[in-house]
């Protein structure tokens, strides 16, 4: 059984940002990446939150991050633009093609933002929350789709050809917290396989196969061995899975190498054409359909109906997508965020390397 340390926000905070700043982040790419992993650890969310510095610090060391790199408008046309990340941080890239999506939201009543160039862009449902906090309703997922790419099988394949791909959509309410809906469209994200893997714990059965197409829970057939994540819901899954990549890849039109999540570098493709990847943000005012206030208020009403069914056999509560995340920042806020051990020494080896202290943890 793993070992945890627990340690505050602010301090998990102000040590991302040491860590990225002494990479060579500028303080204000530093901030807000630094912002987005801990809000995904208070989140609940720990496969994308503090757990990545070490694979990003390898990025950059790799060449595959440019920590000082300011996305670009590269094509625009009323509501619809387009926004090169120059293979920059991708929770900055990401936030700043969703400012933009907003704007063009508040001016057209839709706004429909995609971004080439990516990296990893962390918890997708930062973005469909942000949007819908401000009144809006927001689709935002990145997708990667054929050759050379992992690290999942489509449905009936032995053989890798997807990303993990990401779903994300925010619903406002009349209350304080919007609908937030948020998943990997593999049975797992990668990250929270991550957690496993540090934990060194058995995965739980079909959520990966190993290399021939069969099914595992050893974890390190997936990170060691070439194993793949399984689709959720079958071909559904997988189907959703590619409508993510295909809808992304309008970012990638005639891009010689697309890349949005900022896996292991890729072999070259001819010309890119057998493969697409691109980051895909749809803002919408619901003021263009009607009053504002009146579909908040039936977003909400709807919402305490689904709450008030019947709880099946050893249920509780009925909860609605984004709760668990809610509930969890308020704890995690109060009691401070629990890392495993081996975590907890992958951050430290990198903070030796940089010369930083490590965060102080309450005690035990």
């Amino acid at each position: 059984m793993a070992g945890y340390r627990t340690a505050d926000a602010a301090y998990l905070e102000q040590f991302a940002h040491a860590i990225f700043a002494s990479a060579g982040t500028p303080d204000d790419i530093a901030t807000h990446v630094a912002r987005h992993l801990v809000r995904a650890n208070l989140s609940g969310h720990d496969s994308h939150g503090v757990l990545r510095i070490p694979q990003y610090v390898q990025f950059i060391d790799d060449g595959m991050i440019r920590p000082a790199a300011q996305p670009k408008v590269m094509l625009e046309h009323g509501a619809t633009a387009l926004v090169g990340a120059q293979r920059g941080f991708g929770q900055y890239s990401t936030s700043v093609a969703l400012e933009l999506a907003i704007r063009k939201a508040e001016e057209f009543g839709v706004g429909l933002v995609t971004v080439r160039q990516g990296n990893h862009i962390g918890r997708v449902g930062e973005y469909t929350e942000e949007a819908a906090r401000r009144g809006f309703v927001a689709q935002v997922f990145g997708g990667t789709a054929g050759a050379n790419v992992r690290p999942a099988a489509p449905f009936g394949a032995a053989g890798a050809a997807l990303g993990t791909n990401p779903f994300s959509v925010g619903v406002p309410t009349s209350g304080s917290d919007p609908v937030l809906i948020d998943f990997a469209t593999t049975v797992l994200a990668e990250g929270k396989l991550r957690i496993y893997r540090v934990k060194q714990e058995e995965l739980p059965p079909d959520v990966i196969v190993d290399r021939d197409g069969d099914p595992s829970v050893d974890v390190e057939d997936f990170y060691s061995r070439g194993g793949m994540l399984k689709p959720i819901a079958a071909h559904k899954g997988s189907g959703l899975s590619l409508a993510t990549a295909l809808l992304g890849g309008l970012a990638a039109i005639g891009e010689a190498d697309p890349s949005s999540n900022g896996t292991a570098p890729q072999p070259p493709t001819e010309g890119g054409r057998d493969r697409t990847a691109g980051i895909f943000l749809l803002v919408i005012s619901p003021g263009a359909f009607g009053d504002a206030d009146v579909y908040r208020d039936t977003v909400s009403r709807t919402v305490r109906a689904i709450k008030a069914a019947p709880t099946a056999p050893g249920v509780e509560e009925v909860l609605v997508p984004g709760e668990p995340e809610f509930r969890s920042r308020e704890d995690r806020q109060k009691d401070g965020i629990a890392l495993p051990d081996g975590t907890w020494d992958e951050l430290g080896a990198v903070a030796q390397r940089f010369g930083l202290d490590m965060p102080p943890t309450r005690p035990s």
